[in-house]
């Protein structure tokens, strides 16, 4: 019998790190979990500086890994290296036509061009203000690019180091996809999971705030905030961005009800941040582990497993 094995792959600057996940009926269960070091020279401050190096290290992960022949996974690129926003086009416009139109208007979006960017859109339910639609009678896309240049090269070592990349996609949207399919099965049991709920993801060196409406991220901010930032009080600079973001959605969108904060970080870490986060902030403050629905021998150590879990999830929610 085939066994449904789905595999993820992130790159960041805490280093290469896999997940194996098998679905098993309606239950999910990780067969593994590896990681492979990443020195400054492959990686810096979450954008690929070599992909030379990235083979290196990805033919390392391939023989801790122990498979014959190629290994199907997903892959994540790096924060600094893809772009996410949001389009409006037309309601009665083609899906195809709407993928089509931003190849001419990417540079609107991102200070990249068509032409030099693989880019993917999907359509979401952004909230709307009493009903109507902000824009009229539009849709609103999530779109998703990088560099084909760089995309090139990582599929070229992945594939030469003995993987099948099945797909590459942004690690922000690896992380999101997390906390999502927590929060879109908790909305079947309660209502108020239908407001919005801020999520934050601590990196090293660079952090992800992004926002969940109604089983829809609407809003991804990267903040060059994290764990090991020079500075005197790490976690005021993350509740002082925390804020910042919350006046921007407000005054963009002050019709999105935001009643909740859940912080990506279920270690000593993520606990004094919550602590601060409780006493200034007027949201109800979750530490989240998405890896808590799986065994105690399942769970890998420490922290920065999220974008690999995510990537893995991504065929299964």
């Amino acid at each position: 019998m085939k066994r449904n094995l789905r595999r993820g792959i992130s790159i960041t600057g805490e280093g290469l790190r896999y997940v194996e996940l098998e679905r098993e009926g309606r239950s999910i269960k990780c067969n593994a979990h590896i990681k492979v070091y990443l020195s400054q020279k492959t990686i810096k401050t979450e954008s690929i500086r070599d992909t030379d190096s990235l083979y290196t290290a990805l033919r390392k992960l391939k023989l801790k890994i122990g498979c014959f022949g190629k290994i199907k996974a997903a892959f994540g690129i790096p924060i600094r290296d893809s772009h996410i926003g949001f389009a409006d086009f037309p309601g009665d416009m083609d899906f195809e036509d709407v993928k089509k139109s931003l190849y001419w208007q990417l540079e609107d979006l991102f200070p990249i061009s068509g032409e030099k960017a693989y880019y993917d859109i999907v359509e979401i339910d952004f909230p709307r203000c009493n009903g109507i639609d902000e824009k009229g009678s539009f849709k609103k896309y999530l779109v998703a690019a990088s560099g084909k240049d760089l995309v090139d090269k990582i599929m070229e070592a992945a594939m030469k180091a003995g993987f099948l990349p099945s797909a590459l996609e942004p690690v922000s949207l690896a992380l999101t996809r997390t906390v999502g399919f927590h929060v879109e099965s908790a909305r079947r049991r309660d209502s108020s999971f239908d407001r919005g709920a801020l999520c934050l993801f601590p990196g090293d060196s660079i952090s992800m705030i992004s926002l969940n409406y109604r089983g829809n991220d609407i809003f991804y901010r990267p903040v060059m905030v994290g764990r090991k930032t020079a500075s005197e009080n790490v976690i005021q600079s993350f509740i002082k961005e925390i804020k910042f973001t919350l006046d921007y959605l407000y005054g963009f969108y002050p019709w999105i009800e935001i009643d909740r904060l859940f912080l990506v970080a279920s270690d000593k870490f993520g606990a004094s941040l919550k602590t601060e986060a409780q006493s200034v902030l007027n949201l109800v403050t979750v530490l989240f582990n998405p890896w808590d629905s799986f065994s105690s021998r399942e769970r890998p150590k420490g922290y920065g497993w999220e974008a690999s879990l995510g990537l893995a999830l991504r065929d299964i929610v």
